[in-house]
């Protein structure tokens, strides 16, 4: 009854909501309710539809195309990620950095995604390594610069280890300065020896060209003005290895970070 009423009544998204998650009834009704998904129903939510991509994965896939540019991107996203199984992550990781690229801002959609999900105990492995994997492969650089940021710190959750391969996986792969640039800052948030290792393992790629080492000079003295103790730990390092920081840190950025620390490097 409520399918033979106005196709733009609210009662008609909700009601193809219901239909399309029962496997008896989706194939009769999918496509009326993904019409009305790719045109950003309220009333059929991304969950609905996300429940069919397994065995509609075509269809569903171009919907979500168009859905991911509406108004709940993020949402979406998030609903799909969640759906995907291991035979889609390349697919799904084409998809997603297509919207990233027409639409930067879901970029942070996508890095708050990740970042629950390698906090999930235990990590979603078989899915998440392969479609993040893809992403920082073949996606866009806003895209793997958000991706960056939630890659800096191990955490003390199950997803650790996952963590730690991407990152690997990063730094073995990456090459713009705007995504090591993403890194360095985003490992201000670590601490003692993960904190030194990170900054100096990600200055050793950024200073490989000049527009590298200026965003890494940049860098370091944007964290010492801005995060608390940076500074200091920062003249520590310099002094305890010189050697290890003398073709990272530049005469003019050593001055400044100095200066912010009241303290000076022995020559």
């Amino acid at each position: 009854v409520l399918l033979a009423g106005p196709s733009d009544s609210p009662l008609r998204g909700g009601a193809l909501a219901l239909l399309v998650q029962d496997p008896d009834c989706r194939d009769r009704h999918l496509p009326a309710a993904l019409d009305l998904f790719a045109a950003c129903d309220p009333y059929l939510p991304p969950s609905a539809v996300a429940a069919a991509l397994a065995t509609h994965p075509e269809p569903v896939l171009e919907a979500f195309r168009a859905r991911l540019l509406g108004p709940d991107a993020g949402e979406a996203l998030r609903r799909l990620a969640d759906a995907t199984t291991p035979q889609l992550t390349h697919r799904v990781a084409a998809l997603v950095g297509r919207t990233v690229t027409e639409r930067p801002e879901t970029a942070g959609h996508l890095a708050a995604y990740v970042d629950r999900r390698l906090d999930r105990d235990p990590a979603p492995r078989a899915v998440l390594l392969p479609l993040v994997t893809r992403l920082l492969d073949d996606g866009p650089e806003p895209a793997r610069a958000a991706l960056a940021g939630v890659l800096a710190a191990d955490g003390a959750t199950a997803g650790a280890p996952l963590r730690r391969a991407l990152r690997e996986h990063l730094y073995a792969h990456e090459h713009e300065p705007a995504v090591l640039d993403a890194l360095l800052h985003a490992a201000a948030r670590c601490d003692g020896e993960e904190l030194r290792a990170l900054v100096h393992r990600t200055g050793l790629l950024l200073v490989r060209t000049p527009e590298g080492a200026t965003r890494y000079d940049r860098g370091l003295v944007d964290l010492a003005r801005h995060i608390p103790g940076f500074a200091a730990r920062l003249t520590g390092w310099l002094t305890d290895a010189p050697e290890d920081w003398a073709a990272l840190v530049g005469p003019s950025t050593r001055r400044t970070i100095e200066h912010l620390a009241g303290v000076r490097v022995p020559a």
